[in-house]
């Protein structure tokens, strides 16, 4: 499968935003947009001959098959798409027609790619028009991207590992900013059932956030049969499959946590769907390693959660949509393939036992997109005996997703999922957290691609601080 180096896309609508800058030659440029299957993986960017953002789309989970268009004025130049989708699979049907002086071209993503470029003149038939794609240029990473002209620096690897007693070696994603301080943070993020570790890298969001935060991420990868890669969590269809993630995930910790200056006390684990499932098989059997787990649209196995034999409290976060068709909100007590489970309320309930925890607060969070069909009630527990805690994202007309990248768009999942973590730290490392976090005068911009835009541009930045901290930033036209 081809990656693509980091996305940085963000919602900022359903449909378009625009600028136009200063006059213009009255060109009218018309973009219709077709979505296709899973629209909520389509998005795409246009920028101009000078770098800056002058259209964007994000398609929403429900709205495949469905017809957009806007219009607007432009100036003669040089232009560019950028075409993204989040799973890798192209856009499945999706597309976009430019049209402009009697001129009409079009274009889609198509392949297991999750980026792709496409150059078009307004007003003009040079042919020379030149542009500058940031992104990683070695053939031999993970993410790299054939279409970027000039290396950006984020080239990631893919490493070996080999657990004690097994010839066989397990692969695994990490980066550690150069931010990051001594004894940081390690998060793991696994990827689901047939998926990939630079899959779940690409969609979660997690690369952006460490490079934010100062901690270091590490995305394993799941061992094969044939060719889908899963997490051995005891399905029922998998009765010989002697696979002990759960000592690939201790020594791999261990290791990375001595090897690169890590915090043995903050290392965590998260992941969606057998991912997720995964991370709560660790918190159960490996609770000395990892002090808090968060899942995303994953469960806990009857043979899991009858046989949890943690020897340390560990904290818990879950965000489940209760429109899963997947990994039911309400579990399968009969299901004979994937084995039976119960309902995310009762895996919650589970751990706040566990815990001995309280309801500490309750509240739906702010619906800021209430085009994609579902909007999130959260729960919050705590103990001040146990000092953990348990939080609950109920999706509330959600699918088999990760929030933020597709489905539901009111919250970023990684996110979230960091501010858990970071709950559960110790208290000299939260605040160390919030000191990195502190306000500082922004030093200059930069958008999508990590070029300098003026502070008039509208649009999705990355803002740079006096200090050498970065912030995503959105700023909307007036």
């Amino acid at each position: 499968m081809k990656s693509s180096f980091t996305l940085f896309y963000i919602i900022l609508c359903l449909g378009f935003t625009q600028k136009i800058h200063g006059q213009c030659n009255e060109i009218e440029l018309t973009i219709a947009t077709e979505t296709g299957e899973w629209a909520e993986e389509m998005a795409w960017n246009i920028y101009n001959e000078s770098n800056n953002l002058i259209a964007s789309f994000q398609g929403m989970e429900g709205s495949d098959y469905t017809d957009y268009s806007s219009s607007f004025c432009v100036e003669p130049g040089c232009y560019f798409i950028e075409a993204l989708d989040s799973w890798g699979d192209g856009w499945n049907g999706g597309e976009i027609t430019l049209s402009f002086e009697n001129n009409n071209s079009t274009y889609s993503l198509t392949g297991e790619t999750f980026i792709g470029y496409e150059e078009f003149e307004v007003g003009q038939n040079t042919g020379d028009c030149e542009i500058t794609i940031y992104g990683c240029t070695d053939t031999d990473a993970i993410n790299y991207n054939e279409y970027a002209t000039m290396d950006n620096g984020t080239c990631v690897m893919s490493l070996e590992f080999y657990v004690s007693g097994d010839n066989n070696p397990r692969e695994y994603i990490f980066y550690k900013p150069e931010s990051a301080a001594s004894k940081a943070p390690l998060v793991f993020v696994s990827h689901g059932y047939t998926g990939s570790a630079d899959g779940i890298m690409n969609y979660s969001g997690f690369i952006d956030l460490a490079n934010e935060e100062g901690f270091a991420v590490c995305f394993p990868q799941g061992q094969y049969d044939g060719n889908t890669a899963y997490w051995n969590v005891g399905y029922n269809f998998t009765p010989n499959n002697a696979a002990d993630d759960v000592q690939f995930f201790v020594e791999l910790a261990e290791y990375l946590q001595e090897a690169h200056d890590l915090s043995p006390e903050n290392t965590f684990s998260s992941g969606m769907s057998n991912g997720a499932e995964v991370s709560y098989l660790l918190a159960c059997e490996a609770s000395e390693t990892f002090a808090a787990i968060a899942g995303v649209a994953g469960t806990m196995f009857n043979g899991i959660i009858n046989n949890c034999s943690a020897t340390q409290h560990v904290s818990i976060m879950e965000i489940h949509g209760t429109q899963d068709d997947f990994t039911y909100y309400n579990g399968d007590q009969n299901d004979t393939f994937w084995g039976p489970y119960p309902g995310q309320e009762e895996v919650i309930n589970f751990w706040v036992q566990n815990n001995d925890c309280e309801m500490t607060e309750s509240e739906y969070l702010p619906n800021i997109s209430p085009n994609d069909g579902s909007e999130i009630f959260v729960e919050k527990y705590s103990s001040s005996t146990t000092n953990t805690h348990v939080w609950f994202y109920k999706v509330e007309g959600g699918g088999h997703d990760w929030p933020g990248s597709y489905g539901n768009m009111d919250i970023d999942s990684a996110e979230e999922i960091w501010k858990f973590f970071q709950h559960c730290m110790n208290e000299s490392n939260l605040q160390l957290t919030e000191n990195n976090s502190k306000s500082y005068n922004i030093k200059y911009s930069i958008d999508l691609l990590g070029r300098k835009v003026s502070a008039e541009t509208k649009g999705f930045m990355i803002d740079i601080f006096e200090d050498g901290s970065a912030k995503k930033n959105i700023r909307l036209n007036n």
